[in-house]
Parts: structure tokens; C-alpha cells; sequence
């Protein structure tokens, strides 16, 4: 059995943090050695105390502060509970650190007066950036806690899918999070973290101000965080299609930021997840990666404190060599190889792990057609198979955690199934080129037809046949923010006021298409119990292809292929083939027989069937199938918390010792970084602050 470790700063820790990739990874004996146990004897139970305590429970490590899962909340929560004095310890099931935030576009939309809004309201550029000027109104960057409390539970709200979404916001956890939304701008930016200037408000983030600004870096000749640079080579390559495993972000690696007022620079969730990983690891935040979280340890099963966790080995490996994968940076890392550690928290344990649309179980409780298991799950590629598992929301529910805003995930055009547009990838979320890890195991970047590029292709089902109007394929928008007018909302916009839901306006605004249900219907193939609906195929032609320039060679299919795409000469062998994507259960069937009819349709210029627009013929030669996945990035409803971000019980009763924020929790729809790196900030500010177990 391993002895106890303690997760303690010293000075020579703090020396080896500032070191970046040439560091070794800290393994347990290392780590042992190496002074992080400093007065072990005052801080630690001994071996024998915590077995008779905690039902024979031999813990291996120890920490003040327990993370589990290292993006957006993971990372915020780590700096903020180190800064207050904690050590902290994040566990991570990934090989490297960073989550979906490393993946994202960096557009932060948080406000109530933060220093980003007032920057810009002033038209200062305080850091020097080389800022150009404000792209906002002054008086549309005017902001308070108050008046971003309000937003942010106006009851008025309707978005074109007749969700009023911002009417379910969990009251007191908004309130906590409208008054911390300015310290955490503050926050990230004390910690190496730029924004371009505010250009809008991110999705949920309320309809009356702009809040929302692009994290970024200055291109120079090598990577500084300290100083906010990134190289070219750590930035990507557009022109080259080359990602990087510095910045695995989606579709397009390092977005110049010219037009957000920032010539030079380059946006994206790399410009948040790096520095902030760079600060923790230089503060003394502590990672052990390729390690998933099992099980929480309570004191009793259904009462008492929470006290550790159960963590096994998670190792990534390359698909083609075997070797493990290795996280950018490793100073800091733990190289902890054991099958299965138990690891104690002396002051609390912070669910960070995310959502639970990797998890058919779980994601059916929101809706049972979501049992099809060709539904992608947001960067899977990136993140790994246990992406979005909702691990940490189970564990919570096993030791008596209550769920919260299950229902929010309804009609959500990030949180429930949309048909993607990016064609021929089992990676359609993330969408990277090679470079980075994850193009590994994505195999393509997949083409990007658009909405436009359906008026060139057909959308069949699994036996082949026709379900919608493929031109309404990507009309699922749920965005309503400001500026007011988006999403259909009246321009006239009046905070809380009745005209903004009356059945008039809803009617006039509703645009929602249904493609994605005629999608997920049952249809021939389907088989009991599940009556799953099976992969979609895009379906075209030589001719199609090239009306629409579409790039169809690697990196954008996969060579050799891999299931995702198909191409032949003849429709008849096109059916066949597809029975080389991993969840097609049988050929096209009906493919032949739907394409004559659509030619006929299309000779006579009108579609009977469907009523799309515009037609073309699909008879050049070779013909194309390449999957249209059916897909999902967010998770909304998890573990309820309050606005201290602790998990509360069946009861509405704390757990003590147990935080969680971000997708592992329930209470609020606002999409992405917003969201997540308040909880971030609030639970690690609560979690540090906790008494000593």
C-alpha cells in the first residue's frame, strides 16, 4: 500500500512550477521526497486513524482542496482556492488539461459592470494592448450586478424556438453569479488572461448590454504567457491546416482578432485554459491526469461529510504506436500510475467534470430518443472516450445529491440534438486539423457545407430515405441575447415586459426547424427495445460538389477512411458501403429508389414531398455519402447547488464539503465560458474556506 501523501507549497516547488515543458513529471516518490509533505505529522491522520475511520480506507494522497476534471470550472477553482491558501490537487481522466475551454472560441460574456465593460465604455486601453477603438456604445456597456440579475431571470423572454429559457434560471444561484461575474473578469485577467474588445453577449447572457469579449494572445516569435504572446507554431497553422496541442480549438486554430479591434492578436479558448493552467501550475496547483473519479468517499453513505474520492488509471494511448499521451506542460503533474488511489480531501471536493450527454443512461432522462448511439457528444476526439460520461453527477447522486433544471436542455440549439452542417467526421464539434492529439482519433476535420450547401444534397435516414426539407436543416436557433432583435425578440425590447411573450410575438418569432426530430424518428430500421433511428448520410454528387467547392481530400476526409465517408460510381454500391461507419446497421435500402424520385422531382422543378426550394439532379458520377451526424455540444441540468456553489441534498440540505459548477450542475441555461468560470471562481472562494475535516 502507498504512503500518505500531502499536497503542500514550499519554495522548491514554487521554483520547479515556473519551469514549462522540459520539467519531469513529479511521481509519487518524487513527489514525496521533493518536500510537498512538509509537516505531515501536524496536518495528516496517520495510517491506522483514517482506516478505523473511514471503513478501512487507506488513503494515498491528501489535499485541502479535491478538483475533479480540469477545464473551465476545474481551472478557476484551482487559482482561486491556492490564492486563498489551500493546497489544491485536480484530477483529470484526459491526458492533458483544459477540457471543452481549450477546445472553445474564448467569447466570454459575463458583466454587471466588469472591468472589460468599463475598458471599453471609457475607450481606454489601460494594458497597452494596441487596442483600436471601442466597437459598443457607451451606453450600451453601462452595466451593474443588479441589472444583470435582472436579465438574467426576466421572465419575459421568448427565444424563436417559444422557449422563454431565461425564466428557469435558478434565482439565488443567479443572483450570486451576477454579483461575482466582475471579480472573475478581474480574476482572469490578474491571471494572464487578454480580451480583445466586447463585440456582443454570448448565448444566456441576457438581452440589455453587451458583455461578451474574446480571450486572446499576441502573435511574437515564441510563446510567453507572462507576457501574452503565442508562437506560430503553438498558435497553428490556417493557411498549412495544421492545428497544435498548444491550442486544439475548434474548426480554425487562432481566429485573428483585426476585427474585434486588436491587430496582431489571435482569439481563442487556448487564451483562457493556458494561462490559467500556466498560473496554477506556477502557484503550486497539483495535476494528476489520466485518472478518472469513481467514487465520492462521505463519511456515511447518505449523511455526514465528504471527505475523498475514488480515482483508477485512465491512460490515453496513440492509436497507431500504443504510447501514452503526454499533457503540454508536466511540471506539477503527478505520475501517478496505480490501477485505483484513494484520495482525501481535508477541506472539500469541487465537481468539475462536466455534463452527461456521453452517457445514454443519463442523457435520456432528458429525452429518451437520444438512446441512438451514433450521437456525437461535444470534442470527444479532444476530451476522450469518458467525455461528458456525467461521472461527477452520478457519484453526487449516489451519496444523496439532488438534480436541478433537467428540463433545460429542451430545444436548446447547443444542448439538445441538432443536425450538423460539417460532414463526413466523427468530430464535428471540434473539427480540428492534424497537429493536435485529438485529430488522432478524429481521423478527418470533416467540410463544412453551411446551410446553403444542403440546396446541393439530400439527407437520408438508415434504409436511405428522405425525412425533411434539407434547407431548414440548421434553423434551431435559441439565441436570444442582445442586441435586442436577435433571435426574433422585439427590437423595442422593455426588460420584464408582457409584449415580449404574448402569443403574437412567439408566433411571429417562432422559426424552429424539425429536422432534427423527422431525423431521430422511428423509421424501417428501426429494431426494439430502443427503436433507435440510426446514422444520417448526406447524399450527392460529383456535380454538387463541385456547384458547392467543397474541399473533399485529407485533411478533411479521412485517408484511409474510416467509415464516415463513402464514394462509388454507382448509387447500388454507395448503399453498401456506408456499412462501414461504426452504428449503420444495414444498407441504404431505399437509396435508388429515393434518388429517382428526387430526380423526377427535380426535372419538374418542385419537390412534392417536402416543399425544398431549389433542386438539383443527382446523377453525375461518383456519388458521395458522407455521414451528417446528429449531434449535441452542452449539458444543461446536473447536481443543484446554491449560490455558495455547494451541492445540496434531496432535502435542500448542504453536503458539506462538496462543491460542483459549470455542466456538472443543474440551475441555469447561459451556453459556455460565462457560466462556468463564475462557478469556477465562487466554489473555489467557498471551497477554501472551509473548516479543516
Amino acid at each position: 500500500m502507498a504512503k500518505k501523501r500531502d499536497i503542500k507549497r514550499d519554495k522548491r516547488q514554487d521554483q520547479q512550477n515556473s519551469k514549462r515543458r522540459d520539467d519531469k513529471a513529479l511521481n509519487r516518490r518524487d513527489f514525496f521526497r521533493g518536500g510537498a509533505a512538509a509537516g505531515v505529522g501536524a496536518a495528516v491522520l496517520s495510517t491506522s486513524a483514517m482506516a478505523q475511520e473511514n471503513g478501512g480506507i487507506r488513503w494515498n494522497y491528501e489535499a485541502d482542496v479535491i478538483i475533479l476534471g480540469s477545464g473551465c470550472v476545474g481551472l478557476h477553482a484551482a487559482v482561486r482556492a491556492r490564492d486563498l491558501g489551500a493546497s489544491v490537487l485536480v484530477i483529470e481522466q484526459n491526458f492533458d488539461v483544459g477540457g471543452k475551454l481549450v477546445h472553445s472560441g474564448g467569447w466570454t460574456s459575463l458583466g454587471g459592470g466588469d472591468p472589460i465593460q468599463e475598458r471599453d465604455r471609457i475607450g481606454t486601453d489601460p494594458q497597452g494592448l494596441g487596442l483600436k477603438a471601442s466597437l459598443i456604445k457607451p451606453e450600451e456597456l453601462e452595466d451593474d450586478p443588479d441589472r444583470l440579475f435582472r436579465d438574467m431571470t426576466d421572465w419575459s423572454v421568448v427565444d424563436a424556438t417559444g422557449v422563454a429559457r431565461y425564466r428557469y434560471n435558478d434565482r439565488e444561484l443567479h443572483r450570486a453569479w451576477a454579483d461575482n461575474a466582475p471579480k472573475t473578469r478581474q480574476f482572469m485577467m490578474d491571471n494572464y488572461v487578454r480580451f480583445a474588445r466586447i463585440d456582443g453577449t454570448h448565448q444566456g447572457g441576457g438581452m440589455t448590454r453587451a458583455r461578451a469579449a474574446r480571450a486572446m494572445m499576441k502573435l511574437a516569435d515564441k510563446t510567453d504567457i507572462k507576457a501574452g504572446t503565442v508562437s506560430p507554431q503553438d498558435r497553428g497553422d490556417p493557411q498549412g491546416e495544421r492545428h497544435s496541442h498548444f491550442a486544439p480549438m475548434r474548426q480554425v486554430p487562432g481566429v485573428s482578432a483585426e476585427s474585434l479591434g486588436a491587430p496582431g492578436w489571435v482569439w481563442g479558448g487556448f487564451s483562457i485554459a493556458r494561462p490559467m493552467e500556466f498560473s496554477a501550475r506556477e502557484k503550486g496547483v497539483r495535476f494528476m491526469l489520466n485518472r478518472h473519479m469513481d467514487e465520492l468517499v462521505r463519511e456515511r453513505p447518505f449523511s455526514g461529510r465528504v471527505i475523498g474520492v475514488k480515482a483508477r488509471y485512465t491512460p490515453r494511448t496513440h492509436p497507431e504506436t500504443g504510447a501514452r499521451l503526454e499533457s503540454f506542460w508536466q511540471n506539477g503533474n503527478i505520475d501517478e500510475r496505480a490501477e485505483t488511489v484513494y484520495i482525501r480531501a481535508r477541506k472539500a471536493v469541487i465537481i468539475a467534470t462536466g455534463g452527461m450527454q456521453g452517457s445514454i443512461p443519463m442523457r435520456m432522462m432528458m429525452d429518451p430518443r437520444m438512446c441512438e448511439p451514433s450521437i456525437e457528444y461535444g470534442p470527444s476526439a479532444l476530451i476522450g472516450p469518458m467525455n461528458m460520461d456525467g461521472s461527477g453527477i452520478s457519484a453526487g447522486m449516489k451519496i444523496g445529491a439532488c438534480l436541478a433544471g433537467m428540463m433545460m436542455n429542451y430545444q436548446h440549439s447547443s444542448g439538445s440534438p441538432t443536425l450538423s452542417s460539417v460532414l463526413g467526421t466523427r468530430d464535428t464539434v471540434g473539427s480540428t486539423f492534424p497537429g493536435t492529439p485529438a485529430f488522432l482519433f478524429a481521423r478527418a476535420k470533416g467540410f463544412n457545407i453551411g446551410n446553403a450547401g444542403w440546396e446541393h444534397a439530400i439527407a437520408v435516414n438508415q434504409v436511405g430515405q428522405r425525412f425533411y426539407n434539407e434547407r431548414t436543416i440548421n434553423n434551431n436557433s435559441s439565441d436570444a441575447k442582445y442586441p435586442p432583435g436577435s433571435d426574433g425578440t422585439r427590437k423595442e425590447f422593455v426588460p420584464l415586459d408582457w409584449r415580449n411573450a404574448s402569443p403574437q410575438q412567439v408566433n411571429a418569432q417562432n422559426r424552429r426547424s424539425a429536422a432534427v426530430d423527422a431525423a431521430l424518428a422511428i423509421n424501417e430500421g428501426s429494431r426494439a427495445p430502443d427503436f433507435a433511428s440510426g446514422p444520417v448520410w448526406a447524399i450527392f454528387d460529383a456535380a454538387a460538389a463541385a456547384r458547392g467547392g467543397w474541399t473533399i481530400r485529407y485533411p478533411y476526409i479521412a485517408d484511409p477512411p474510416d467509415g464516415y465517408f463513402h464514394k462509388a460510381d454507382t448509387l447500388a454500391e454507395l448503399a453498401k458501403k456506408v456499412m462501414g461507419h461504426p452504428y449503420q446497421k444495414m444498407p441504404l435500402k431505399h437509396l435508388e429508389k429515393t434518388v429517382a424520385r428526387y430526380n423526377e422531382m427535380a426535372g419538374r422543378g418542385k419537390d412534392e414531398d417536402f416543399d425544398k426550394p431549389v433542386l438539383h439532379r443527382i446523377e453525375t458520377p461518383p456519388f458521395y455519402a458522407a455521414a451528417a451526424t446528429i449531434r449535441v455540444n452542452d449539458s444543461y441540468g446536473g447536481l443543484r447547488i446554491n449560490g455558495k456553489a455547494q451541492v445540496l441534498d434531496t432535502q435542500g440540505q448542504v453536503i458539506p464539503g462538496l462543491y460542483s459548477g459549470g455542466e456538472a450542475s443543474g440551475g441555469g441555461a447561459q451556453h459556455g465560458i460565462g457560466r462556468a468560470t463564475v462557478h469556477g471562481y465562487i466554489a473555489g472562494t467557498n471551497a477554501a474556506q472551509e473548516p479543516m475535516a
